[in-house]
């Protein structure tokens, strides 16, 4: 192997390298060698095919697959030999081969050096906001009016889709072990597609007494290993139909989603709006640090990280311009790259930082962020969990995680100035759009900024809440206050 020369251009790197004959001779002879250990050949013993056979059968495979094999580990040996830590991954392409041997130019860029800033002068605002009686009342109305109050209905002839019905489901099979086989009061919601084998299909038409024998057909997946893969026999009376109806903001509404009154329900609404609120204004906090950071550093970044930044943030400007109905313009997409470079060098700084001063992710916190994750996808976790083994997934994970403990040590370091204000000033600076998106009669009222972390907001009753959710399947009797 020989570096025929080196190009240098910033960060970039291109290093033309030849590999001689015997050396590709040499890595050919090495993989057909590997093969014949393994192959298998009638009129052969296991290991002993002659290599002129092994080369016959896979010679141009081999031949390709062996050179750029060599190529590759050549590369990484020059990159260690020389004690070059580079970013991203190195691209290497064939210039020629001729009776000299193989030539390749090897592309890479380097991780850029810098020195860490002094940020003791760096004064940042906390926004503080005062939850309001209104405000409280407000989140309560919200899950109010998502929430269905299912009482008897008498009027009901027959059992119907979008209906909830209470049964006694009996299994009638006979199993060794009949752990949760039978249920008494067991309320359904007829038309719940999360339910086995969609059982309430064989319970429509039936009416108050009636008893329906049906099959189901469980899964392989099933989490009870007694049932799954089974097909059982079941029978359902049906006790009850109900109806939906509003609840009133009063103690059956408290008690509904696992409060004892109105009271205590009001009590944990403002609990947790202080608590999501705090988030929301450590969020602020943490943008306005990092725009602070990113003021101070213009080093050079890899172009390579850059391209792939700026499709993302391409991506989420887009979606910002349709949201505030404004033009994609070349002004905005010269904007992109100009973010995306901003985020890049953040990156570096914050792990410099972090390796300054020894702050790590533990395997656990890893863990437990992935299963977070995976949790969101209800039925789909095992496929979450693979696709987090991957190093490049799992770094998506790590780099959040990082920057969030990198974040919280700087501005335990940082003058912290506090400011009281409304939910409502809290929410609007939060949501605060680009600069470059809001119009001129807005400009004066509040400033705004080139983030550097966008976080997305949610409309979200699902954000309200650990609250027991209004759940369409329930083995619990029913609690309710029933019609007359």
């Amino acid at each position: 192997m020989k570096v025929l020369d080196r190009t240098i251009d910033g960060l970039k790197r291109c290093y033309n390298i030849l590999l001689s004959k015997d050396e590709l001779e040499n890595a050919k002879a090495l993989k057909l060698q590997e093969i014949a250990k393994k192959i298998k050949l009638d009129g052969f013993r296991p290991g002993k095919v002659p290599l002129d056979i092994v080369k016959r059968m896979y010679g141009e495979n081999v031949n390709h697959e062996s050179k750029q094999n060599l190529i590759d580990s050549t590369s990484r040996q020059i990159l260690k030999d020389e004690s070059l830590s580079i970013s991203f991954r190195f691209v290497t392409d064939i210039v020629k081969e001729d009776e000299n041997g193989l030539q390749f130019a090897l592309k890479f860029e380097l991780i850029p050096t810098f020195e860490i800033k002094d940020m003791s002068n760096v004064e940042i605002t906390k926004y503080c906001a005062e939850v309001t009686d209104d405000n409280v009342i407000n989140l309560l109305e919200g899950i109010r009016k998502e929430r269905k109050n299912w009482v008897l209905d008498k009027s009901a002839k027959e059992v119907k889709e979008g209906q909830h019905i209470v049964i006694d489901l009996n299994l009638l099979t006979s199993l060794k072990n009949r752990s949760n086989g039978n249920m008494s009061d067991f309320e359904i919601a007829v038309g719940d597609k999360s339910l086995v084998d969609d059982f309430w299909k064989h319970l429509i038409g039936a009416t108050v007494g009636e008893t329906r024998k049906f099959d189901i057909n469980y899964p392989k997946n099933f989490g009870n290993k007694n049932f799954a893969s089974k097909k059982l026999q079941y029978s359902a009376t049906i006790k009850k139909i109900l109806k939906a109806t509003e609840y009133k903001l009063d103690d059956t509404f408290a008690k509904s989603i696992g409060y004892d009154d109105l009271e205590k329900a009001k009590s944990w609404a403002k609990s947790h709006l202080v608590s999501k609120y705090d988030y929301v204004s450590h969020d602020i906090m943490k943008r306005e640090l990092l725009e602070k950071m990113a003021d101070l550093y213009d080093f050079e970044v890899p172009s390579n990280m850059v391209n792939i930044e700026k499709s993302e943030v391409e991506k989420q400007l887009k979606a910002e311009a349709v949201k505030y109905n404004k033009e994609f313009s070349p002004e905005i997409e010269k904007e992109c790259l100009s973010l995306a470079k901003k985020r890049v060098r953040l990156g570096f700084v914050v792990a410099q930082i972090a390796k300054n001063e020894n702050i790590n992710v533990s395997k656990n916190e890893v863990i437990q962020a992935v299963k977070n994750i995976a949790n969101m996808y209800p039925g789909q976790e095992e496929k979450v969990y693979n696709m987090y083994k991957h190093p490049e997934a799992m770094n998506a994970v790590v780099g959040p995680l990082l920057e969030a403990k990198v974040v919280d040590f700087l501005l335990s370091k940082l003058k912290i100035e506090e400011k009281r204000c409304s939910v409502e000033e809290l929410i609007a600076i939060d949501e605060e759009p680009f600069e470059f998106f809001k119009d001129s009669a807005d400009s004066t009222k509040v400033k705004g900024r080139s983030k550097i972390k966008k976080v997305e907001k949610t409309n979200d009753l699902s954000e309200q809440l650990d609250v027991k959710s209004d759940k369409k399947v329930t083995n619990k009797k029913k609690t309710n206050k029933e019609s007359e």
